[in-house]
């Protein structure tokens, strides 16, 4: 009875690990970013709710993407700012890193917001899509 029992969990284990597996498997293919022929694709024929949400996601991550970047080069331009590099100023025609950094650093946020603007676009045509 007792070799039974352990037949029966070591059966129950084993399909408990292989559902596990099969669900995270399922979850790493919805999850995995779009190409860009693939949102090119989806922005010309995208009809399905499926399609929508598959767009705002990935715009949503867009901007998360753009934000972290921007975060980035925010903290450098505060570091230029503080610690000019000497070898620019003997490069008068070379950009300044801090302007660089700190105009790249307010581009992406912008870039950030639109992507954002676009996920919301695409969520509100996923509620009216009828499939």
């Amino acid at each position: 009875m007792r070799q039974h029992l352990k037949v029966i969990k070591a059966v129950v284990c084993v399909v408990l690990f292989a559902l596990t597996a099969v669900v995270s498997v399922a979850a790493a293919t919805t999850d995995k970013p779009l190409t860009k022929a693939e949102v090119k694709n989806l922005i010309v024929n995208a009809e399905t709710k499926a399609d929508h949400e598959r767009l705002a996601n990935h715009f949503e991550a867009e901007a998360v993407r753009y934000e972290a970047e921007a975060k980035n080069h925010n903290e450098l331009a505060g570091f230029y700012q503080k610690s000019p590099d000497p070898a620019l100023s003997k490069h008068p025609a070379s950009p300044r890193a801090f302007e660089h950094c700190d105009a790249l650093s307010k581009s992406l946020l912008t870039a950030a917001k639109e992507a954002r603007q676009l996920a919301g676009e695409h969520r509100g045509m996923a509620k009216e899509a009828k499939k």
